[in-house]
């Protein structure tokens, strides 16, 4: 959804913030949401017209008027019964509103950011602390540099917790970013090959993250991945003196221990151990990197000064994202895992590890692309395939970029020309002792494959 509440923003707030014209009546007017996007606008939004690359907002005026919008930002005069604020730049207009709503909060803020887990781990630290009041979150996966001002749009007075996600494609992103977010909590979950056109490679990737960092309030705290090779570096770069760490290591302040999944109850039971004492977790999933996640949520518990014990109790109510380790069973009693949402280099190794683990069973992957890797996407791609080798029966890959692992020996690896025609093949050898799991970057649109077989 491309909006965000403003009802608790009267439209004389936003003149006095925007400096915008009005053209016609607003007394009285009775404001919805800031919507972007016409098809999901609701009776009693205001619209935003954003002129982007491909789609200029003032195009959909009509369509939105039709569909009840209560009033309209725009940056040129439009015909119109409906009231509307003409402003010079909606960007800015937008920008404007969202640091508005930050200086008026006055809750905690949490940040995160990292190529792996970011929206899971956003769900899990926002079902923990929903326990405690009215928490904000951003909706989705809207990280970029329109997602978190509409997202901080919505910061409610009410609030005592706003959880937000940062992502990048290209440098500068994440600092620019951070600075209208201004965390009291900077976390980093990891680091791994991803977007690497824009930024480069790994090493840069981390120097990206860490700008989160920086923009940290002094008293604040950053929270990172014990584990991680850039641990110290980051450690270097951060703005507060606080920091807690997390991670499979003993040293971390939030360890976690003990890791076990049943894949047919969809269920992960882990240990963790936090300031000399342990306690037992159950998520309603399964990945070693969500317990991981789970830890990064904790460790940010740690840092508000929470009881973890007691938060654990939100850890079942936790709600993961679609398309990310899904687990359905077919027809044929067969089990189907959807991980379609997103991949890289990283998270498929930790999906191949996973259903390594599945003895007993006929392991069937199911690949598609992975985009963004820059000039080596295609040793990326044969790095994943020969990783496969030991720990799936047979490795189904779609696209052109798999076409250079098919000349190693990998007896296991099969190339199709089209995803129809993979299914043909993987219908015919899907059996009752099954278990099949779907990957590929949002550009290889694997959930065409998920949903298919779940007719």
């Amino acid at each position: 959804m491309n909006e965000t509440m403003v009802n608790n923003l009267g439209i004389q707030n936003i003149l006095n913030i925007n400096y915008g014209k009005v053209f016609g009546s607003i007394k009285d007017l009775k404001l919805g949401k800031v919507s972007i996007d016409s098809r999901s606008l609701q009776p009693g939004d205001l619209f935003l017209a954003l002129k982007g690359p491909k789609n200029d907002g003032h195009n959909y005026i009509k369509e939105a008027d039709s569909r009840g919008a209560s009033c309209f930002v725009v940056e040129k005069k439009i015909n119109t019964k409906k009231p509307y604020i003409l402003v010079e730049d909606s960007y800015k207009f937008l920008d404007k509103l969202a640091n508005y709503r930050r200086k008026k909060f006055k809750g905690k803020m949490i940040c995160l950011t990292g190529s792996n887990g970011k929206t899971t781990t956003k769900e899990i630290i926002y079902s923990l602390l929903s326990s405690l009041g009215p928490c904000h979150r951003t909706e989705g996966n809207k990280n970029n540099q329109i997602g978190v001002p509409l997202t901080l749009s919505c910061l409610d007075k009410n609030n005592i917790f706003s959880v937000i996600e940062l992502g990048t494609s290209s440098p500068g992103e994440i600092n620019k970013l951070a600075n209208i977010v201004k965390p009291d909590i900077g976390l980093i979950t990891n680091v791994a090959p991803s977007h690497l056109e824009g930024l480069g490679s790994v090493n840069k990737i981390a120097e990206e993250k860490g700008a989160l960092l920086e923009n940290l309030a002094t008293t604040g705290v950053a929270v990172l991945p014990r584990d991680s090779v850039f641990f110290e570096q980051w450690k270097e770069r951060n703005n507060s003196s606080n920091l807690i760490s997390f991670g499979m290591s003993q040293e971390a302040d939030v360890s976690l221990d003990i890791i076990e999944m049943d894949i047919y109850k969809n269920l992960t039971t882990f240990e963790i151990k936090a300031n000399g004492k342990d306690f037992q977790c159950k998520l309603g999933t399964v990945g070693i990197h969500n317990a991981l996640n789970a830890t990064a949520a904790f460790a940010v518990a740690l840092a508000l000064n929470l009881d973890l014990k007691e938060l654990n109790k939100s850890l079942k109510r936790v709600e993961f994202p679609s398309r990310r380790l899904s687990v359905h069973k077919l027809h044929k009693g067969s089990l189907l895992i959807d991980d379609s949402y997103n991949a890289n280099p990283e998270s498929m190794k930790k999906s191949l590890d996973l259903l390594g683990d599945i003895k007993g069973k006929k392991r069937i992957f199911v690949a598609g692309e992975m985009s963004e890797l820059g000039f080596e996407e295609k040793l990326y791609h044969q790095e994943v395939c020969k990783y496969s080798e030991e720990r799936v029966d047979e490795f189904l890959c779609v696209g052109e970029l798999w076409k250079e692992s098919q000349k190693k020996d990998n007896h296991k690896s099969k190339l199709f020309d089209s995803k129809d025609k993979l299914l043909d093949y993987l219908r015919e050898k899907i059996g009752k002792d099954s278990v099949i799991m779907v990957k590929g970057s949002r550009s290889a649109s694997m959930e065409y494959i998920v949903d298919k077989l779940k007719l």
